[in-house]
């Protein structure tokens, strides 16, 4: 059977003014491209997270976060998508998945998540706001920079090389990390990659492979390893 990926929602407001949780295309297309079944993850309070930023949002209660529970139990992997709001639900979700060694690919603020989550406590302190000649926050490149990839780390098994071109969309990096390895790096310096070396599969990336599947043979390669490690 096919594993199931849960992506996990992000709040949007479409061109009519309608407010949506979504996720983006690419990534269903890049899960479901490599073999997987995508499904998205809900948040369950009853708010408008469009309207609502994170410090004015409630915690979740006990109801709420059983509710994510099962949805989070129907899912072989998680897929923490880029965004701009970090929330309560997607701590709890993030949370929750480390604790239980799920299947973990976190995707630009995803990755960021993942570092905050692995560092509560000091969470605000994790991200930076970037400064450099080169533009991180490109749109439309399919490359914009290169990385250095760390060798004896599980992207180096995929990937194969120890530089490749990414594109980049992102304007913040994280700037720490608590148990986390560091395994990759911008040709600028920032963090690129990060991952937890002793679980099955916890990565968090800061460029967007979903984007890049398509097109480029070792993204490919990033989600159907993903994929496969969720179908064991």
């Amino acid at each position: 059977m096919k594993p199931i990926i849960g992506i996990v929602g992000r709040p949007h407001t479409t061109y009519t003014g309608r407010e949506v949780i979504c996720a983006l295309d690419d990534y269903r297309r890049a899960v479901s491209n490599t073999g997987g079944i995508p499904i998205v993850i809900l948040p369950t309070q009853d708010i408008s997270y469009e309207q609502t930023r994170p410090a004015e949002a409630l915690n979740l209660t006990e109801n709420e976060k059983e509710d994510l529970i099962q949805q989070i139990k129907l899912c072989d992997g998680l897929i923490f998508p880029g965004g701009n709001r970090i929330y309560d639900y997607d701590y709890f979700v993030c949370k929750y998945a480390m604790e239980n060694n799920m299947n973990i690919l976190g995707i630009c603020m995803g990755m960021q998540l993942l570092a905050c989550t692995d560092c509560m406590e000091d969470r605000h302190k994790v991200i930076d706001k970037i400064s450099s000649k080169i533009n991180h926050n490109n749109l439309e490149s399919k490359y914009v920079h290169k990385i250095n990839i760390e060798k004896n780390t599980k992207l180096y098994e995929i990937i194969g090389n120890e530089e490749i071109e990414v594109n980049s969309r992102h304007r913040f990096c994280v700037n720490r990390v608590k148990t986390f390895n560091i395994i990759a790096k911008s040709e600028d310096g920032y963090i690129e990659g990060i991952e937890k070396m002793d679980k099955s599969f916890i990565m968090g990336l800061q460029w967007h492979p979903e984007s890049m599947e398509g097109y480029d043979e070792s993204m490919k390669k990033l989600f159907e390893t993903f994929i496969k490690v969720c179908k064991k």
